[in-house]
């Protein structure tokens, strides 16, 4: 949902002002009126200083020119927001503008003076991992787009800029920083004197992190001394306390945010501690502000913006810790921390296969009673797979079989020799009505699934997760509904690529090699018969400016996915067969974009290939690309 901002109709140095001063409503006496108008008078010479090149003298008076205008707000208690005021506010920002523009003197550097800002006190909550709100303000290109709420920044009008609106909005609860204290009037000065000033980019490259940005030499970061612990300690940081360190301060100060210089990616870089200096003083609570931070003694509390991730025996560990001499149990202190993901892989390759079967049991057993908290599930266990299901025993047999036939063909077509495709093996979920189907989305993915959804798989990197969820649609075939035997060899080849890298796969490459190698068993199948017509329906509403995201993935809806992934599929099996289809589904896998995996196999770019593809369904498709 878009969020609303409120637009504050303020100038733009009142924006730094309206932190400060209390606007206490006053008439403006003649006095006062007399000066603005002074004032505006002295602006007006100045600006004539500037077209004849007298820089030091139009800077002079500028200075001046401001500090008088301050002075008569603050001291007779004016609001910025009075008639008498704004004009000459906004004739004074015009002004210092042209300045900065004619002069290239006091303008504001983005890399030195507004990245430095970003990185501190925005990035954190901004950035390519984790960008709240769609926006991300990890580097200036990806500024310059803006997020959900729309454009950031309008150039020369710091006032409508979203960017500084949200900064200034009085409510705690909509500025920026979330959950942080809000910027210093210097701060927010030079962010709206950049903005005035065009907002423009002074770094060699946009798209570079604005970590990269600042020209300034980095102070060499402080030398601690490691302490190795001894084994007679009660709290071990490695175990109780690096893991909720990682998980929870991870998301601000990491190598890539470093919210207020401060990374705890290593145990070194933990000790060193960030801008304002070493957070953690071993012996001593009361001198180590990650203690005083925590526990509440110092603002911002930490986490900021909330404590869910501060547990009561973590904290407790951390006093420990640091009362015990804050003493090191790892290898190398030098030596990042392994991520929650590389921490839960780690313990899965420990497993063996009777424990990963245990796992998958007990997990499978755990989503079924999920969704059913009162129907007991007739249950197939077999070599490759674990089947609950609410029909009868007859029909998960049959489901079986034809699961282990396409496991086989899958097997034997890409050339696998591992016994068992799934560690633990595959979990498969058969619901006799939509209703089951439904309300194991919603129990267990807690998520809704559109109507022309009828099975789907989920299997994680790590096989963590490895499970097929499908609705019993039944064995005939109509234009809607594919027949049971179809969805089957789907969603256990969806499963099957899934295992090899699947995150890194487009849905329409998924469902598509689906959909394609079941049509191969169903030939004539009415469902599968009807789609060219359909995806050529598609790409005429689709209405799509570059023919090559049609390769992209998420450019679809999850009803248009079966369509255009079976007919993709099937034309670039005819381009180039099943060996080169193959050798780009390993490409994406191993993390390649479409663009040059297409370039590397099929020999031509992304427009192309999707051009020739569009051009291969029936007549009346529109070319991607063509309004």
């Amino acid at each position: 949902m878009r969020q609303i901002v409120p637009i504050i109709r303020v100038s733009c140095c009142s924006l730094v002002a309206i932190l400060a001063v209390s606007l206490a409503v006053a008439a403006v006496t003649p006095d006062q009126k007399k000066e603005l108008k002074d004032i505006g008078s002295d602006v007006s010479k100045v600006t004539n200083l500037i077209s004849k090149k007298k820089y030091d003298e139009a800077e002079k008076e500028l200075k001046d020119l401001e500090k008088r205008l301050e002075t008569l707000i603050k001291e007779g208690k004016v609001p910025e927001t009075d008639s008498a005021v704004k004009p000459i506010r906004l004739q004074l920002d015009k002004a210092k503008a042209q300045f900065a523009k004619a002069s290239g003197k006091g303008t504001v550097s983005f890399a030195r003076d507004i990245a430095p800002i970003f990185v501190d006190k925005c990035v954190g909550c901004h950035t390519d991992g984790d960008a709240k709100g769609g926006l991300r303000l990890d580097t200036y290109a990806a500024m310059a787009m803006g997020g959900r709420s729309g454009q950031l920044l309008q150039e020369r009008n710091a006032q409508a800029s979203l960017l500084v609106q949200k900064l200034v909005v009085p409510n705690p609860q909509q500025r920026m920083p979330k959950g942080g204290e809000a910027l210093k009037e210097a701060q927010i000065q030079a962010i709206v004197s950049w903005v005035n000033e065009g907002a423009k980019f002074d770094g060699a490259n946009p798209n570079a992190e604005l970590a990269s940005l600042d020209k300034k030499p980095a102070a060499p970061p402080p030398r601690v001394d490691v302490v190795k612990a001894t084994g007679n300690e009660k709290v071990s940081f490695m175990r109780d306390l690096m893991p909720e360190l990682m998980d929870t301060c991870g998301r601000c100060h990491n190598d890539q945010q470093k919210r207020s210089g401060f990374s705890v990616t290593s145990f070194e870089k933990v000790m060193q501690g960030g801008t304002s200096g070493r957070v953690v003083i071993p012996g001593s609570l009361e001198a180590s502000r990650m203690w005083r931070l925590v526990n509440g003694d110092d603002t911002p509390v930490m986490p900021a913006g909330n404590m869910t991730g501060v547990t009561r025996k973590w904290y407790n560990s951390l006093k420990t810790w640091i009362e015990e001499g804050a003493k090191f149990d790892g290898d190398d202190p030098k030596k990042p921390f392994p991520t929650l993901a590389q921490r839960e892989a780690a313990a899965l390759a420990l497993l063996t296969p009777a424990q990963w079967i245990e796992k998958r049991k007990k997990e499978t057993s755990e989503q079924w009673k999920k969704t059913y908290q009162n129907t007991e599930p007739t249950i197939r266990d077999s070599a490759e797979f674990l089947i609950y299901g609410d029909v009868a025993a007859e029909r998960l047999e049959q489901v079986e079989k034809w699961a282990t036939e396409q496991a086989n063909s899958l097997k034997s077509s890409f050339g696998v020799k591992e016994s068992q495709l799934w560690k633990g093996k595959l979990a498969i979920f058969v619901f006799k009505d939509r209703f089951g189907y439904e309300e194991f989305n919603q129990s267990v993915h807690r998520r809704e699934v559109p109507r022309e959804v009828m099975g789907h798989s989920e299997v994680s990197a790590t096989m963590e997760e490895a499970l097929i969820a499908m609705q019993d649609i039944g064995d005939a075939a109509t234009e809607s509904v594919p027949g049971m035997h179809v969805n089957v060899i789907e969603h256990i080849t969806g499963a099957f690529l899934k295992r090899g890298g699947g995150s890194t796969l487009p849905d329409w490459v998924i469902r598509g090699t689906g959909l394609a190698l079941a049509n191969q068993h169903s030939k004539g199948n009415p469902y599968l018969v009807k789609m060219p017509a359909q995806a050529a329906e598609i790409l005429r509403e689709a209405r799509m400016e570059k023919p090559e995201d049609i390769f992209g993935n998420g450019t679809f809806s999850p009803g248009e996915v079966g369509p255009i992934g079976f007919t993709l599929v099937d034309f670039m099996l005819r381009r180039g067969g099943p060996p080169s289809f193959g050798q780009f589904v390993k490409k994406l896998q191993g993390g390649e974009k479409a663009e040059p995996a297409l370039k590397a196999v099929y020999g031509v770019d992304g427009k192309t290939l999707a051009l020739g593809y569009s051009n291969s369904l029936p007549t009346g498709a529109k070319k991607p690309g063509k309004k």
